[in-house]
């Protein structure tokens, strides 16, 4: 019955289905109520939707015969961790718990998407459409292996907001407690290997978005500034993108300003 249907869904999505402004007999909420609910409340906002065409489309289609699948170009880039390590020991003192070094960076993240928003984008069926809703997909661990689910709006959670959201989707991965809602609606996915001694990999694009972005793990190391061998900790940024839906100059320029947040963490957390 479509009503049991309706209930079903509804609980995947933890929806008060008496929230709901029903158009069926007697004020019942219909299947397209609840599908126009969930689309405004779990899916991300469209900022702009372009067609592909000219140049770009031939770029697609040629692309797109010779590898029939996403084209995956992956850029590499070395960030120096330190500031980000002070902040991260600033930000306990007033959190009372060190915050994970994943959601900082996430935070980070969303603010380079912020000011290169072409990158936040999807594409399906030779149509690019860029979101202006920030929705990062977090790989998890989990008993049936790595997963995906997202954060919402991360550039407009503050850090206890997020800390608490990264805390949730994880604990509910461990447990297998997540459902349809936390799948739906990313534009971004973050991966990280850091944890396993990775220094660098090729992630796999999660379709239909365009991106993502592979974190690894921070060593020390010498390096040379101004002349001098100094020591530093250092992680490498590993970017993926599809080079039907973006150039490498603009994906480069994307991870050349999340390197400047992440070596200058005071634009985007204050003084702490």
């Amino acid at each position: 019955m479509a009503d049991e249907e309706v209930r079903m869904i509804a609980e995947q999505y933890d929806i008060d289905l008496s929230e709901i402004k029903g158009s069926g007999p007697n004020g019942e909420v219909t299947l397209q109520d609840l599908e126009l609910y969930i689309k405004e409340h779990f899916y991300p906002k469209v900022k702009e939707e372009l067609k592909l065409f000219g140049i770009r489309k031939v770029i697609a289609d040629r692309l797109s015969k010779s590898y029939r699948e996403a084209v995956h170009v992956t850029i590499n880039m070395e960030v120096e961790m330190d500031n980000l390590m002070k902040m991260r020991e600033i930000l306990a003192g007033k959190l009372g718990k060190k915050p994970s070094y994943t959601v900082l960076m996430l935070k980070c993240i969303a603010k380079a998407i912020r000011d290169f928003i072409e990158i936040n984008a999807t594409m399906e069926g030779g149509r690019i459409v860029i979101y202006d809703s920030i929705n990062i997909n977090v790989a998890v661990d989990s008993p049936i292996g790595l997963i995906t689910p997202v954060i919402r709006d991360v550039d407009k959670k503050s850090l206890p907001e997020l800390l608490e959201d990264y805390k949730d989707i994880v604990d509910r991965a461990k447990r297998g407690m997540l459902k349809e809602k936390d799948f739906v609606g990313g534009t971004f996915t973050v991966t990280n290997l850091g944890m396993f001694g990775v220094d660098t990999f090729t992630p796999i694009i999660n379709p239909p978005q365009i991106a993502i972005l592979g974190v690894n793990r921070i060593v020390e190391k010498p390096v040379v500034k101004e002349g001098e061998i100094k020591k530093a900790h250092v992680m490498m940024l590993s970017l993926s993108f599809d080079h039907r839906a973006i150039d490498g100059a603009p994906a480069a320029r994307f991870l050349q300003r999340l390197k400047h947040y992440l070596e200058n963490p005071e634009e985007v957390f204050g003084d702490g």
